[in-house]
């Protein structure tokens, strides 16, 4: 946790000096600290997507990927 709170640290730091960041940023609220531990912590995840499935194999459920194939 301590790692995405310097990261979120760090970005909110450069969005508000503006140092080599977009103009864009001019038009838009900086966000949080909070908001952007968030927003690490979803990246972070984004390859998590699928669903649990029961397994005949290990008489449990299982984590099954919805990239893969089967």
């Amino acid at each position: 946790m301590e790692e995405k709170q310097k990261l979120a640290k760090y970005l909110r730091k450069e969005m508000q000096t503006q140092g080599y960041v977009n103009t864009v940023f001019h038009l838009i609220k900086v966000p949080t600290e909070d908001e952007l531990v968030y927003w690490i912590e979803g990246f972070k995840t984004r390859k998590c997507v699928g669903h649990s499935k029961w397994s005949e194999r290990y008489q449990r459920n299982v984590w099954v990927s919805d990239y893969e194939e089967e």
